[in-house]
């Protein structure tokens, strides 16, 4: 089963839209399409986010996690982290080095400014927003049919 790495912004955006490419990324997570993956770091950024911005939608944010059973790994270690500091945003670092020492073999985001092509080839993960990803899914499954 593919495994997919999960950004906060999209967890985030499907807690505030059920129309979006975010959302529909969560029913696909929802029906076993794949298995979900995010770090501390990401439920910690979703809840603080929500609460600040979103705050009625803090038990949809409940309800999400909860139908998706994501694998929630542990933050990585500074000296993990560290070494793509210099690719990426210091910020950002610790959810790229997360997805890298998961093994994931993708990580959805809608952080276009920070989660770069550059980032893409210099670590070997493949970056995608949640609409790439929906349209890559469209294409296999009319190949397929």
């Amino acid at each position: 089963m593919r495994r997919i790495f999960l950004d906060s912004s999209v967890i985030i955006a499907a807690c505030g839209s059920r129309s979006g490419a975010s959302h529909a990324v969560i029913v696909m997570a929802e029906i076993g399409l794949f298995k979900v993956l995010i770090s501390e770091q990401v439920i910690e950024e979703c809840d603080r986010n929500i609460t600040k911005k979103l705050p009625k939608a803090l038990p949809l944010l409940k309800q999400i996690l909860s139908i998706i059973n994501p694998e929630i790994l542990p933050n990585p270690a500074i000296a993990d982290v560290v070494k793509w500091e210099a690719i990426i945003e210091p910020k950002d670092a610790p959810i790229l080095a997360a997805a890298l020492l998961a093994q994931s073999d993708r990580l959805l985001s809608l952080n276009t400014k920070d989660f770069t092509p550059n980032v893409a080839k210099q670590s070997g993960l493949k970056l995608q927003t949640p609409s790439e990803f929906i349209q890559e899914i469209r294409s296999i499954l009319t190949q397929e049919l």
